[in-house]
């Protein structure tokens, strides 16, 4: 398609700023389907994030919120990987029925909402305006395979950067740039156990696939109508809201999407005595399982773009633990194994990387500096700020299932929360929300949160700091509670 743009490439007009070039028609008078896709351009962004979120890369939110839900425990939907993220491969051979039934799904999501849209689209998709063809043309010259569900999701997280940065100069998006948020995709992708199959991994593909395309259009549409900047902020708004994620403090370099101001902009990797080793911070103090033990988090397919975060304990033992709600210090390590078979494995050093296998002797290696596994670290590293939320939500058949939990640290003693949750569907049904809200006092000890709450319910939660820049510090914007991940507000 004329009208469409390439991540990277030599070909004037046709490569990242062919996007921006407003003096060049971006569209045809005679392509009525395109005209018409693009007027909706909101309306496919919306459906656009509303396919990911309810996606198979995000179904480990929807099991944390039935869990929650249903007051129960259950196993972490996320252990370790089948294979190592740097040799696992996310190739697919599409085939015409797969494209279809993804148009499709695609399709009948827009129609719940806007009926005339997902006509315009459902004929669109179906002649020369059709998301395979979009695609090709975003991602030739990019270097990156052209059916690979790591690759899609590469150039899915770049075009969504290029807008939300108004990104003008075509040379910014090298092959070596694009290859490496391949790699970072792949590594998280690799920690998603639903993706052990081809089919699975197919199916993700194409799904991305379309939203890059339909991301696209929309774009191209902004520029057409001088609305760019609104459309930028509105896409920057939304991957904020429902991914946690800030595109405009990320950078791209040689090795990916960093964040600004990180050693990674200057494309320079941290080498001999200045490159962080798998084990680099101070191990946790503690009784029970949680003496000596180390504490990371690790990137997964979740929340975001593609992007969530889980953290791990390595015991001195020689187990793992993906952490849950209980603490490590009060933790019954054979009821609780028997309990999340797939929350435990065992871990080995492997030169400055850890390599985790779970329960199901599957391995993978994580280190330090790779963008998959961060340092975590106990209370008092970093002080916190006054607000944190964690969302979480995903599809059940035809319902909608919404999770929020808020906590605030009001000051060095007390704390309110809020929790609310709802469920919406297009049944005769109807839709069912709840809201709670509470308070007390709160301590903090190691990696341990206590909340004595006014009614005199007196509960015990898992505790961590995140970490942020290269090499990696102590960072109070991300903090997890009982295995869950708040960002502050």
């Amino acid at each position: 398609m004329k009208h469409s743009c390439k991540l990277a490439g030599t070909v004037p007009g046709l490569a990242m700023g062919c996007l921006l070039l407003l003096a060049a028609p971006v569209v045809r008078a005679q392509d009525d389907y395109s005209t018409r896709m693009m007027e909706n351009s909101t309306e496919l962004y919306n459906n656009n994030i509303a396919t990911i979120t309810n996606g198979i890369i995000n179904k480990s939110v929807l099991d944390k919120a039935v869990r929650r839900n249903n007051g129960t425990g259950g196993s972490r939907s996320l252990a370790a990987t089948t294979a190592k993220a740097t040799a696992r491969n996310f190739a697919y051979v599409p085939t015409a029925a797969l494209r279809q039934r993804t148009a499709d799904a695609y399709v009948a999501k827009m129609r719940a909402t806007n009926p005339a849209a997902a006509a315009t689209v459902a004929a669109g998709l179906a002649g020369k305006t059709n998301y395979t063809a979009l695609y090709h043309e975003i991602n030739d010259g990019s270097g990156l395979p052209e059916n690979d569900a790591a690759a899609a999701m590469a150039t899915y997280m770049l075009v969504n950067w290029v807008v939300v940065n108004n990104v003008r100069d075509e040379k910014t998006i090298t092959p070596a740039k694009a290859r490496a948020v391949q790699a970072q995709a792949a590594n998280v992708l690799a920690g998603n156990q639903k993706l052990d199959t081809p089919g699975a991994v197919a199916q993700l593909g194409e799904q991305l696939k379309l939203n890059a395309a339909m991301l696209e259009v929309g774009w191209l549409r902004a520029v057409h109508d001088g609305t760019d900047a609104t459309y930028r902020q509105k896409i920057a708004a939304q991957l904020k809201s429902q991914f946690r994620i800030d595109m405009t403090k990320l950078q791209l370099t040689e090795q990916g999407l960093q964040a600004k101001g990180s050693s990674g902009a200057n494309g320079a990797r941290p080498t001999g005595a200045t490159a962080p080793s798998a084990g680099a911070h101070k191990v946790a103090s503690g009784t029970g399982v949680a003496a000596g033990a180390q504490w990371f988090f690790r990137a997964v397919s979740g929340v975001g773009a593609a992007v969530g975060f889980e953290p791990t304990a390595l015991l001195a033992d020689g187990q793992y633990v993906d952490v849950g709600s209980e603490p490590l210090e009060t933790l019954n390590a054979a009821a609780d194994k028997a309990h999340r078979p797939a929350a435990w494995g065992h871990w080995r050093k492997d030169g400055s990387a850890v390599v985790l296998t779970n329960y199901k002797s599957q391995s993978h290696s994580y280190s330090l500096g790779t963008g998959s596994w961060f340092p975590a670290y106990p209370a008092g590293a970093a002080p916190l700020k006054r607000a944190y939320e964690c969302a979480s939500g995903g599809q059940v058949g035809v319902a909608s299932a919404l999770f929020i939990s808020k906590i605030q640290f009001l000051n060095a003693t007390q704390f309110s929360q809020a929790e609310n949750k709802g469920v919406s569907s297009n049944t005769p049904y109807g839709n069912a929300s709840g809201k709670s809200t509470s308070g007390g006092t709160y301590r903090l000890q190691g990696h341990t949160l206590i909340l004595a709450y006014a009614n005199g319910l007196t509960v015990r939660k898992s505790f961590a700091l995140g970490a942020s820049g290269s090499p990696a510090r102590p960072a109070s914007t991300l903090i997890f509670i009982g295995g869950d991940t708040y960002t502050d507000e």
